[in-house]
Formats: C-alpha cells, sequence, structure tokens
C-alpha cells in the first residue's frame, strides 16, 4: 500500500514526498493525499502534489509541481495566494531560466542518467548541462532521472542542490534505499561544515 510505503520513507528521515498519481479521478486523488499530508505533517515533511493545484490547496499539501507544459508559476501563485511552494521540471537551461523569473522556488531538472521511468524526455542530460542548469540560474535545482545513491555525490559536485527519486526508493526495499541517498546527502553536508 502506498501510504504504508511513505510512512516507511519518511521514518528513515525522506523529507518530501511527491504524489504524482496521474490516473485517479479527484475524489481519489483526494482519499490517496489526505492520509499523506497526515502522515507528512507528523514527520514534519513536506507534501507536494504533482499539477493538480485545486487538491494542493484543498489537502493543505505545502507545495504543487508543475510539469514543463504547465501554466505559468505567475498564475499559480495568484490563484493560490501565494500559500504554496512551487517547484517545476525543466529540461533545458532555457526552459529553467524561464520558470525562475515567472516565481518558481526550485526546479527538477532530467533526466540526468538513462532511465526508464523518463523515456519520452529523449537521451540523459547528462552532468555537463545539470552544471550549466544549476550555475544558470539563482534557485535549487533537484537532479532527477537515474539517480542511485553511488551517484548523488557526482550530481551535488555537478551544481545540484539535492536529488529526487521515484523507482530508486518506491519498489521493494525502498526505505532501506532510502536510507542510502540520505547517507550520501548527509557525508555532503558533514563536508561542507
Amino acid at each position: 500500500m502506498l501510504s504504508d510505503a511513505i510512512h516507511e520513507l519518511l521514518d528513515v528521515g525522506v523529507s518530501g514526498i511527491q504524489i504524482r498519481e496521474k490516473d485517479l479521478s479527484d475524489g481519489e486523488f483526494m482519499k490517496l493525499a489526505r492520509p499523506i499530508r497526515k502522515l507528512c505533517h507528523t514527520y514534519a515533511a513536506q507534501l507536494f502534489i504533482n499539477s493538480r493545484i485545486e487538491i494542493a490547496m484543498d489537502v493543505r499539501a505545502d507545495g504543487v509541481h508543475l510539469p514543463g507544459d504547465a501554466a505559468s508559476v505567475g498564475e499559480v501563485i495568484e490563484r493560490t495566494d501565494g500559500r504554496l511552494v512551487i517547484g517545476c521540471s525543466v529540461h533545458t537551461l532555457a526552459e529553467a531560466k524561464r520558470r525562475e523569473i515567472e516565481g518558481a522556488h526550485f526546479l527538477t531538472y532530467s533526466p540526468i542518467y538513462l532511465t526508464a521511468s523518463k523515456p519520452g524526455y529523449g537521451p540523459a542530460v547528462g552532468l555537463d548541462n545539470l552544471h550549466k542548469v544549476a550555475g544558470g540560474v539563482n534557485i535549487p535545482v533537484f537532479a532527477l532521472g537515474g539517480i542511485t545513491p553511488e551517484r548523488v555525490l557526482a550530481c551535488i559536485d555537478a551544481g545540484a542542490y539535492g536529488v529526487a527519486v521515484m523507482s530508486g526508493v518506491m519498489s521493494s526495499g525502498g526505505a532501506q534505499r532510502a536510507k542510502a541517498y540520505l547517507h550520501q546527502l548527509a557525508g555532503v553536508e558533514t563536508s561542507e561544515r
């Protein structure tokens, strides 16, 4: 069950969850999101809803994550009275700059590495392009796509603020793998002190 998997992830220290169930009706999505919001609140973790702005507001999510073809960030800020943290998916430096100008709080840039979960976005963009995008904007950029625990440090070294993962933690044994990601990130934080 999804809420059990998320509970395990939060229990090991994951600090943000994004729900992106594209095939659910609004009613089904709400039923899914409400208990996850309570879980996130219990752990002081942030909950982001993919695309569905009204649902994000209704369940009192912390933020919304917009795909590349979504409404402008300015429109979302206006519709929500600025109450949500807004993240955006980007695949080029031009998109990243546009979303930053619109008012996005953070970006996910992908696919860094070849991955089965992002087949429609062409070849992997690689670490050099991650470096260009992260260095080309003044908001946090999270690396996404094919990120394994062993690749976390390379992404951070390329300028990523952090990493976002899907399949890496959402299958059997996800909580153990989440620990491995968190261990890598903790090593980065320790070395920066």
